[in-house]
C-alpha cells in the first residue's frame, strides 16, 4: 500500500483486505501497527510474497544471533554466543515469530541493545533503542515507565532519548500517512476489536488478561478491567521495590557485583511489561528469552549447594517455559492464556520472593560450574 502511495489509507479495513486478497489470495488479521513501522516493510516488499517472507525471516534470524552474541559478550559470560543461539531458535515463541513472520525478535533486538547501553550507564542510547521498539507500544511503555522511575543516573538521559525519537517516528508517521493519522490510528485501534478476523483472542495472551480470561471466560467486563489493573499496579510496585532492593544492595556492597543486581532487576521488569502488557501474542514472548537468559545466568553465579527447595522451584519454571511441550499444547489446545501461569509465577519467584538473591554477598557467594 506504501508503494502505491496509498499510506493515507494504511488504517482502512477495506482496503487492507482488498491488498491482503490480491497478494496473499485471501483475507486474514489486519495491520495494526503504527506508520513508522510499515516503511520498514518496505525494504521487502519489492520482492514476490513468498521471497519476501524468506527475506524477513532471514533477517529475524539474523537479529536474534546479533543478540545472542551481544548478549554473551556483556552479561553471559563465560557461555557461547553460539549455544545461546540455538536454545533461542529453539524457543518455541521464536519459532512462532519467524513461521508468520512477525517483528518480536525485532524488539527484542532493541530490547538487548537498550539493556547493554543501560548497563554501560548510556541512558540517552537506550532511551533511543526502546523508543525504537514502539512498534509494540504495549510493551514498551510499561519497560520506560519502571526505568525511568528507578534509573536515577541515567533518567534525564533515558527521558530524553526516548522523547526526541518517539517525536522522530511521529514525524515519519505523519510523512507516511498525514496529519489525519493522529486521530485515525487511535480510534482505528478502538474500534478493531468490532473487526472480523481481528486477532484480539484473550485466550491466546499469556499476561494478567489473558489469566483473568482464562479462570472466568469473560473479557471486557468492569471488574476483569479492575482485577487487572490492581494486579498490575501490584505488580508494578514490587518491580520498583526489587530495583530499590539492588540498588540498596549495590551500597552496603559496593565491590560487589552490581551486574548481578542490574541483570536480576531488569530481567524481572521484562516480566512486568509481559503480564501488563494489555495485548500480548503468542511470539511477543520471544521477549521472554531475556529474561529467562538472565535469570538463569544469575542462577548459576549465586546458587548454593545444594540448592535450596525455593531455588529449584525457579529454576523448575524456566524449564517449564523454555522446554517445547507448555507452549505446544497451549497452542494446539488454543488455551495460551495458560502459560501466563507459569510467567507469573517466575515473576513472583525472582522479584517478590527473592528465590534466587543470595543471603549473602555476590562476592561471597558460592559459584557451581557447569
Amino acid at each position: 500500500m506504501l508503494a502505491d502511495g496509498l499510506g493515507s489509507q494504511l488504517y482502512d479495513a477495506d482496503v487492507q483486505r482488498q491488498y491482503q486478497a490480491r497478494y496473499a489470495g485471501r483475507v486474514g488479521t489486519l495491520y495494526t501497527h503504527p506508520p513508522f513501522e510499515a516503511a520498514l516493510y518496505l525494504a521487502v516488499a519489492w520482492l514476490p510474497l513468498r521471497y519476501a517472507y524468506l527475506l524477513w525471516s532471514f533477517l529475524s534470524m539474523a537479529l536474534t544471533a546479533a543478540s545472542a552474541i551481544l548478549l554473551t559478550r556483556e552479561a553471559l559470560s563465560p557461555w557461547s554466543w553460539r549455544v545461546v543461539l540455538v536454545a533461542s531458535l529453539t524457543f518455541v515463541p521464536s519459532l512462532v515469530c519467524v513461521i508468520q513472520g512477525q517483528d518480536s525478535l525485532l524488539l527484542l533486538w532493541f530490547v538487548v541493545l537498550a539493556f547493554t547501553a543501560l548497563r554501560r550507564g548510556r541512558g540517552f542510547a537506550a532511551g533511543c533503542w526502546l523508543a525504537l521498539g514502539l512498534f509494540k507500544f504495549q510493551l514498551v511503555l510499561p519497560l520506560v515507565l519502571v526505568l525511568v522511575l528507578t534509573q536515577r543516573s541515567s533518567r534525564a538521559g533515558l527521558a530524553k532519548g526516548f522523547s526526541l525519537t518517539a517525536l522522530a517516528l511521529a514525524g515519519v508517521s505523519v510523512a507516511i500517512s498525514g496529519w489525519s493519522v493522529l486521530t485515525l490510528y487511535p480510534n482505528f485501534l478502538l474500534h478493531f476489536h468490532e473487526q472480523p478476523l481481528g486477532g484480539i483472542a484473550p485466550g491466546g495472551m499469556a499476561n494478567f488478561r489473558g489469566l483473568a480470561y482464562f479462570l472466568f471466560h469473560r473479557d471486557g467486563d468492569h471488574w476483569i478491567i479492575a482485577a487487572v489493573s490492581i494486579l498490575s499496579l501490584a505488580a508494578l510496585l514490587t518491580t520498583l521495590r526489587g530495583w530499590k532492593h539492588a540498588q540498596k544492595e549495590f551500597r552496603q556492597e559496593p565491590s560487589g557485583n552490581v551486574n548481578y543486581e542490574f541483570d536480576l532487576a531488569f530481567a524481572n521488569t521484562v516480566l512486568f511489561a509481559l503480564l501488563v502488557s494489555y495485548h500480548l501474542n503468542p511470539h511477543d514472548l520471544a521477549l521472554l528469552l531475556l529474561s529467562i537468559l538472565l535469570l538463569l545466568h544469575c542462577a548459576r553465579v549465586q546458587t548454593q549447594h545444594p540448592p535450596r527447595p525455593a531455588q529449584w522451584m525457579t529454576f523448575s519454571l524456566m524449564g517449564i517455559l523454555f522446554l517445547p511441550p507448555l507452549h505446544l499444547w497451549a497452542l494446539t489446545a488454543r488455551a495460551y492464556d495458560i502459560v501466563g501461569i507459569p510467567v507469573f509465577l517466575l515473576f513472583l519467584t525472582s522479584a517478590v520472593l527473592k528465590l534466587i538473591a543470595p543471603t549473602t554477598s555476590p562476592g561471597k557467594a558460592t559459584t557451581i560450574q557447569g
